[in-house]
């Protein structure tokens, strides 16, 4: 209630998918905080939630049913990669006493002297995924995997053309992330509180802004129409060849 959490991310996205017609995709939709504040600020619009953590999508289903859209997000139970199959989740050590939430397919996504849980989980790809009409926004928060999920997308992204917001974590392949930006004519801008970042064609890991959007070329003027609404700078910055 207060836009402090993951700031400027919540607000920033629903003030694009309020802009931008089609359907909302929260990949790691986790507890669902997204795919319920999708379904309240844009109704009508199609939601696809996907999560394969068994506790997390416990909760997520427990979210919707307290807010009464059922019938608003389509929960898939599975995570979305580069290929489709069977896959490792890592699930860090739960002795904390809380919902672990931040598992991945990405093996070392937390520090390897961890305890970790793995567990079976069922992978598509977004391409393989029947959505029905348009797609406005996607959100992927995957622990690291966001690389390999692009890959999976890039059918679907290429025809849709929608913004993307992804989490980059210190450490991932980010170099990967540039090549997919590049080839997709795509821009990249990092996620400050105060700010959106574009760093002149460069992928940089920010501890200030772990979240970064991707937006095509032709819907920049709707994405600096959304960073307005919110009281976000948008700032150009060139790095050195």
């Amino acid at each position: 209630m207060t836009g402090t959490y993951e700031a400027p991310l919540p607000m920033l996205m629903m003030a694009s998918l309020v802009r931008i017609d089609g359907a909302f995709v929260d990949v790691g939709a986790n507890t669902g905080l997204y795919s319920v504040m999708a379904a309240v600020i844009a109704p009508g619009r199609p939601i696809l939630a996907f999560e394969p953590l068994p506790l997390a999508l416990a909760a997520l289903r427990r979210n919707i049913a307290a807010n009464d859209i059922r019938h608003a997000i389509a929960v898939h139970e599975s995570a979305l990669s580069d290929h489709s199959g069977k896959a490792t989740l890592h699930i860090p050590d739960p002795s904390h006493g809380l919902i672990e939430t931040s598992a991945s397919l990405e093996a070392d996504f937390k520090p390897r002297n961890r305890a970790t849980t793995l567990l079976e989980v069922t992978v598509a790809t977004l391409d393989s995924v029947d959505i029905p009409g348009p797609i406005g926004v996607i959100k992927v928060d995957i622990e690291g995997h966001e690389h390999a999920f692009l890959e999976g997308a890039r059918a679907t992204i290429a025809r849709e053309r929608p913004i993307v917001f992804i989490e980059l974590l210190q450490g991932a392949p980010s170099h990967r992330i540039r090549h997919f930006v590049r080839e997709m004519g795509y821009v990249d801008f990092r996620l400050r509180p105060d700010l959106a970042i574009h760093d002149g064609g460069e992928i940089l890991y920010d501890p200030l802004a772990w979240n970064h959007a991707l937006v095509p070329a032709e819907r920049l003027l709707k994405f600096q129409e959304a960073c307005q609404s919110c009281g976000l700078a948008m700032l150009r910055r060139f790095v050195p060849a």
